[in-house]
């Protein structure tokens, strides 16, 4: 029996792209990057207080065998290893690097596993014509661990392989010429655009196609191997029992291994496509991963293919004259052979000389329930709605990955060719919106089912409950103010995910708790939420998220300005691309010929029709909601002059660096959201309404201006200190004013370009020479230099400076923008900081809070280019100017 198609690959998709991150396998970093905080002795006077409760409140979680949820104590940094994670949306996360191991296992809500499994892995296996192994090893260049099975090897020449990253999908190109084979490992995780079923499995296909570049026979087996991963926070093995378990459908066939992760059922299935004649006895072996690897190393060297464990067989008959203790002690050895926690599944291309073939494998994981520890409620993952909950579905998910995997690749080129081929987008910023889309399913994500919870009326009757972590480290759902930042990709892609989470903060609005606590920050006495108020957060996973709201316990959020604000500005900007989306993947007349595969028998299932919520039903849902917290963030206008004025302690999300009065982000935001409020009041027809923001708008208009503005840029604030401080990220307001199509001028045009000329000038080009994006103070003058009044001053925020780059885009400051984002991108690069981008950086290079949600803010620059593409090259001496083709900074 051979498996695999023998003939030219019928794949297009096989050829790696030239756009994504390219790196050996042997790339080494060329610039170090560390998590490491040290704070100024003037930033840590005034942190005191603040880490005396933290310390105290740390304490108080570990005795109680708890975790923090923001760990400043045992701080992660980077790892420098990943390539892009594999998985859906909601179902859990498995890391890989790009040297080809399988690392960082996030598969129990907000529990991140750092490590990586040596037994988890793919083989190689290349024999002659006259069926002699001439090459085996394993696929991976990374360096083999300590505990990593003694018999295995990595043979791979890391500069003979290459790695190619685009998520969702990366490419692996292993040149094994010196044994007659080269090799191409494709890996796709559905993670689609508009497709809200497919995106939600918790599985990833890999395709392997191979070449023979010589002139006799090949034949190039390749095994998946995989193992009980680590389960518990103790990262000892589960002592709970396995369930190993081979099975065989029409057109696949495979192996599940059941497990607990975090005391919740989880089972693992790999999977391949099979040719008819194949029999479920065949390529495949269970195994104990401490005992018996070796068997699996040899059977491969000598088969070329996986067989049974021949002394895993049953035992023979009980023998009646065998004494009771030598069948104790046979029962004893039995016991300890028939142990298995691994399995593994090959296959086999036969090539003749030129020839080519392929073979198909997936990995799906099955945990359908969740139930935190505190929470009665179960809750069932967005894909059982497909696929049910009873913990059977692994086999089901990884056939119809495999029917429907080419269909996936299909729609994603629907998606990003148009992006990969549009010469108004630089290289470097094509890859890095593919990329920095791994959190939408790396952060932590959860998507519950809850149809029979919610109307028809109601989005989450369709596409459930949402929620992504604010960071790997910081540990709360949907963090609001970073969100704001992070929406943009949301918005784009997966519109009525947006609006579901639009209408969750909605409904904690009216909310207020009689409940208090102490924040962290001053001591005081707070309620958890306050009505009319937009929460933080929407809990830890550690608690009851959804329904324990605002887990954050830093500052009292609820006087925070900015949530209030970035609510209603999410709003006018949903609508307005709700309105300019459509469903690129619905069913339409060609989904039947998408449908049919290779075999010409075995057909996928059709596209599922996606359509975008209504627009103006999101409106007129929303209105009350956002005139309910702009009347209440109008109370911070104490003097009456129609601008709200900060509180005099971190009341945003720059929650370490202290505005006081007036500013240029808070009051930004305010005068934007007045401005939104007012267009949503006209188009709903609510006349009395629009006549009182109106009002509003131009008042608070002139105390903007006449108070913040000096000619070159809006003053941080009107304390003394920060009269020459200036802000990065100062114009938010004014970014989503463009972002949502609004065309009025609110803030003066002369005005926001001197300022975004001030803020490239100072912040970008003078640190760092503009290779490290934006510093988020900046303070002007001869003597200027970062602003190291707190620790946050003098952070360059990734998410942060996207949106600059945005705001620069839409206001016709291309060069600017390209210079500002793409000098910060390159250093990421080059710091080994993809997969795991971090909310910021130093000037030294050390970064902070890896793994972060405000980086897809870089999607702000897609619907920036869209909005307003740059002007046509310059035409110097006959020939077009192309600015893809000017040197990267």
């Amino acid at each position: 029996m051979e498996m695999g198609t023998v003939g030219e690959p019928e794949y297009e998709f096989d050829k790696p792209p030239n756009i994504g991150l390219k790196l050996k396998l042997n790339h080494e970093y060329p610039l170090q990057s560390r998590q490491i905080i040290r704070p100024r002795p003037n930033q840590i006077l005034e942190m005191m207080p603040l880490s005396a409760r933290y310390f105290k409140y740390y304490i108080g979680k570990r005795l109680n065998k708890k975790r923090p949820i923001m760990d400043y104590i045992h701080m992660i940094s980077a790892q420098r290893m990943y390539g892009c994670p594999i998985g859906g949306i909601g179902g859990g996360t498995i890391g890989r690097g790009f040297k080809g191991e399988f690392c960082r296992f996030q598969l129990y809500p907000g529990l991140y596993e750092y490590v990586t499994v040596p037994e988890c892995q793919f083989i190689v296996n290349i024999k002659n014509a006259n069926k002699d192994t001439i090459f085996q090893s394993v696929l991976s260049t990374y360096d083999k661990p300590k505990k990593a099975p003694s018999s295995w090897e990595w043979n791979l020449d890391p500069e003979a392989c290459e790695y190619t990253g685009l998520y969702p999908r990366a490419w692996t190109t292993y040149d094994l010429s010196k044994y007659g084979v080269k090799l191409i490992c494709r890996q796709i995780s559905p993670v689609i655009p508009h497709n809200y079923k497919d995106s939600s499995l918790p599985c990833a296909v890999f395709v392997f196609s191979a070449k023979n570049v010589c002139n006799e026979h090949r034949d190039v087996s390749i095994t998946f191997t995989w193992t009980e991963v680590l389960g518990t926070t103790n990262k000892k093995k589960t002592a709970a029992k396995l369930d190993l378990e081979r099975y065989s459908e029409e057109h696949t066939s495979g192996v599940t291994l059941e497990q607990k992760i975090e005391d919740t059922p989880c089972t693992f299935t790999i999977s391949k496509k099979k040719q008819e004649n194949e029999t479920i006895h065949e390529d495949y072996c269970l195994w104990n991963a401490a005992k018996t690897s070796s068997y699996v190393w040899e059977c491969l060297k000598k088969h070329g293919r996986l067989e049974p464990d021949p002394s895993l067989t049953p035992p023979p008959p009980k023998v009646p004259d065998k004494t009771e203790k030598d069948e104790k002690e046979k029962k004893e050895k039995q016991k300890k052979i028939y142990k298995c926690d691994s399995v593994g599944l090959s296959s086999v291309i036969s090539l003749d000389p030129g020839g080519s073939g392929f073979t198909e494998f997936c990995l799906a994981w099955d945990m359908p329930i969740v139930k935190y520890k505190k929470d009665k409620k179960v809750h069932k993952r967005y894909y059982t709605k497909y696929f049910g909950s009873d913990g059977i579905a692994g086999a089901s998910i990884a056939a119809y990955a495999l029917r429907n995997y080419k269909n996936w690749e299909k729609q994603l080129a629907e998606w990003q060719d148009p992006i990969m081929n549009n010469s108004n987008i630089p290289d470097w910023l094509k890859s890095a919106l593919m990329n920095e889309l791994y959190f939408i399913a790396d952060g932590g994500t959860i998507w519950f089912d809850v149809h029979d919870e919610y109307p028809e009326t109601d989005p989450r009757h369709n596409f459930g409950l949402f929620g992504y972590l604010e960071g790997h480290e910081y540990r709360m759902y949907n963090t609001y103010d970073v969100h704001f930042y992070a929406s943009f990709a949301l918005a784009q892609l997966w519109p009525n995910l947006q609006v579901v989470l639009q209408y969750m903060f909605r409904d904690t609005i009216g909310l207020e708790t009689e409940k208090y606590r102490q924040s962290l920050y001053d001591g005081k006495s707070v309620k958890y939420k306050i009505k009319d108020s937009i929460p933080h957060d929407l809990g830890d996973p550690e608690g009851i998220p959804f329904s324990n709201i605002n887990a954050y316990n830093i500052h009292d959020v609820s006087e925070w300005r900015d949530l209030n604000l970035k609510f209603i500005l999410q709003v006018m900007r949903d609508y307005r691309l709700l309105r300019a989306h459509f469903a690129p993947f619905a069913t339409d007349r060609n989904a039947e010929a998408d449908a049919e595969t290779d075999d010409g028998g075995d057909r996928a299932e059709p596209r599922e029709a996606t359509a975008v919520w209504d627009a103006n039903q999101y409106l007129k849902d929303m209105y009350a909601a956002c005139v309910a917290l702009l009347r209440r963030a109008a109370l911070w206008d104490k003097d009456g002059d129609g601008l709200i004025e900060n509180g005099g302690f971190p009341d945003q999300t720059y929650d370490a660096w202290v505005m006081k009065g007036p500013s240029a982000y808070c009051g930004g935001l305010w005068i934007a959201a007045v401005s939104s409020v007012r267009v949503m009041a006209h188009m709903l027809g609510h006349e009395e309404d629009e006549r009182e923001f109106a009002k509003l708008l131009d008042q608070g208009r002139n105390s903007y201006e006449d108070k913040l503005w000096n000619g070159s840029y809006y003053l941080f604030d009107l304390c003394a200190g920060n009269s020459k401080v200036v802000m990065s990220d100062q114009l938010a307001g004014q970014w989503f004013l463009r972002a949502s199509g609004l065309t009025e001028p609110v803030f003066p045009e002369a005005n926001v370009k001197k300022a975004l000329s001030t803020i490239f000038e100072n912040n970008v080009m003078k640190f760092k020479e503009g290779k490290m994006g934006a510093v988020n103070g900046y303070v002007t003058g001869p003597n200027g230099h970062i602003d190291t009044t707190a620790i946050q001053s003098e952070e360059m925020w990734v998410g942060v400076t996207y949106g600059l780059a945005a705001l620069m885009i839409f206001e016709g400051m291309h060069e600017e923008a390209f210079v500002t984002a793409g000098g910060l991108h390159k250093t990421l690069t080059q710091m080994g900081l993809s997969f795991e981008t971090p909310e910021a950086l130093y000037e030294n290079g050390n970064h902070r809070s890896v793994g972060y949600m405000r980086p897809l803010a870089i999607w702000g620059m897609y619907q920036a280019l869209l909005a307003r593409p740059p002007p046509p090259a310059p035409v110097a001496n006959g020939q077009v100017h192309h600015t893809k083709d000017k040197p990267e900074l």
